[in-house]
């Protein structure tokens, strides 16, 4: 209790209900006055890779007593996204301790890229994960944040800056999705909207290669099916928010021209294979905690298991925390990205 300053609540909710969660607020508020919190809606939570209950919450102690953590929160209706990102980097500036910064994002009405792309001038040595909060229902854009900083916000931005002279943390991202069939060239899109690949309307690849209807069914039909290509010299795995009546496809984040792309496909022991053998890097970090950004299609995947079953294999590296996320980030050759059907994971500790 000598160190209650040190401590922050982290909130992983598949419940939207406001008045149910600020009671849940107010009672840490009221046990623990002035320590932060924050929280997040959710497809799914996850403890210890297992499946959480409908709200959970997380507390976390800070030890070393040079360990330093903050918050940030925005209203998109009330700041662009550029505005916003400009903020954050000067936020980012004031604090000189940052070595971390998780990002969660309310279901965008428009693409991501230029708010990730506005963050390109962070501190190269900074690194950035996070997700985009959703809701159990994939098909709507309902999600929210929240945190002691900015309240309730069904359109926003969280953020949280980790850092400290002993504190150290590493980001990862693991697809375990095989590319199916062949290549096909981006010839026209604008923005995140892919009207033609190969000279052909987008919807047609799904249409010809996987037989999936341009009907109410798309968005969830083609998760199964998302997309590779080449970005920021990492790869992508992008999966069609939306197909519109003229055959074009609607991304969550830009794609340009004269990319290349393939279909893929998920095959579970491939994943899981892909799961243990690319986690070495977190268990060599001898993390304490680790946060989990795991895609919903991920958890839809595995319909006829637990939809932990993939990271079972975290559960002996740390304790583990996290949710099923509409989309996940992660920093790269110093570019955020985001990106769809992945598991983004943060292992963080302090000392050496």
């Amino acid at each position: 209790l000598n160190n209650i300053h040190r401590m922050f609540f982290q909130i992983y909710s598949s419940v939207l209900d406001e008045v149910r969660l600020k009671t849940l607020t107010d009672v840490i508020e009221d046990v623990f006055p002035d320590v932060p919190w924050m929280g997040n809606s959710t497809s799914g939570n996850i403890v210890d890779s297992e499946l959480g209950g409908e709200i959970v919450v997380s507390a976390t102690l800070f030890q070393d007593s040079t360990t330093e953590f903050d918050l940030a929160q925005y209203d998109m209706e009330k700041m662009d996204v550029d505005d916003i990102a400009k903020s954050v980097l000067e936020e980012t500036a004031k604090r000189p301790w940052v070595k971390g910064i998780e990002i969660f994002y309310t279901i965008p009405s428009t693409s991501t890229t230029r708010f990730c792309d506005a963050l390109k001038d962070l501190n190269p040595n900074i690194q950035v994960f996070g997700g985009i909060v959703c809701s159990p229902d994939l098909m709507s854009p309902d999600s929210m944040v929240f945190s002691s900083k900015g309240g309730f916000c069904r359109s926003g931005i969280l953020v949280a800056f980790y850092g400290g002279m002993n504190f150290y943390l590493t980001s990862i991202k693991i697809s375990g999705w095989q590319p199916l069939g062949r290549t096909f060239r981006v010839t026209r899109a604008s923005g995140s909207i892919v009207y033609e690949l190969d000279g052909m309307p987008a919807y047609e690849v799904y249409h010809k290669y996987l037989n999936i209807a341009n009907d109410e069914n798309f968005f969830m039909n083609a998760l199964e099916f998302p997309m590779f290509y080449e970005h920021n010299g990492t790869t992508i795995v992008r999966a069609p928010a939306e197909c519109r009546f003229d055959g074009s496809v609607v991304m969550s984040s830009d794609i340009e021209v004269g990319s290349v792309v393939r279909l893929s496909y998920g095959e579970p022991n491939t994943i899981v294979d892909c799961i243990m053998n690319e986690s070495r890097s977190i268990d060599q970090f001898y993390p304490e905690v680790i946060h989990i950004f795991s895609c919903a299609a991920r958890k839809a995947f595995w319909s006829t298991r637990e939809p932990t079953y993939e990271i079972y294999s975290l559960k002996k590296i740390a304790a583990n925390s996290g949710f099923f996320s509409h989309g996940e980030f992660l920093r790269e050759n110093g570019h955020l990205n985001q990106h769809n059907i992945t598991l983004v994971m943060a292992g963080m500790r302090e000392g050496e």
